[in-house]
């Protein structure tokens, strides 16, 4: 997630209240089946599922980490702790 999230960060999140709440552009922390947990930016959703990307173009690409169900997602990234303080997400 690198330059918005560099190693070493923190992340606070919240479990969303419902699937409705997932929305495009925000970063999620996600369980994968293959890949463990995931933090990444939710770039589409449709009837199949969820995409995700990173921000860093030599991140995991979105086509190996694939459509992903909906009950993947454990939380919304809210806050980034970082060295120099903390930034919104």
């Amino acid at each position: 997630m690198s330059p918005t999230l560099v190693n070493g960060d923190y992340i606070l999140s919240k479990k969303p209240r419902s699937q409705k709440k997932l929305r495009a552009g925000f970063i999620y922390v996600l369980e994968h089946d293959r890949l463990g947990r995931l933090v990444k930016r939710l770039n589409r959703r449709d009837e199949s599922g969820l995409w995700f990307a990173g921000d860093n173009p030599h991140s995991t690409p979105s086509e190996k980490i694939g459509v992903q169900p909906f009950d993947a997602v454990t939380g919304r990234a809210l806050l980034a702790i970082t060295p120099k303080g903390l930034r919104r997400l």
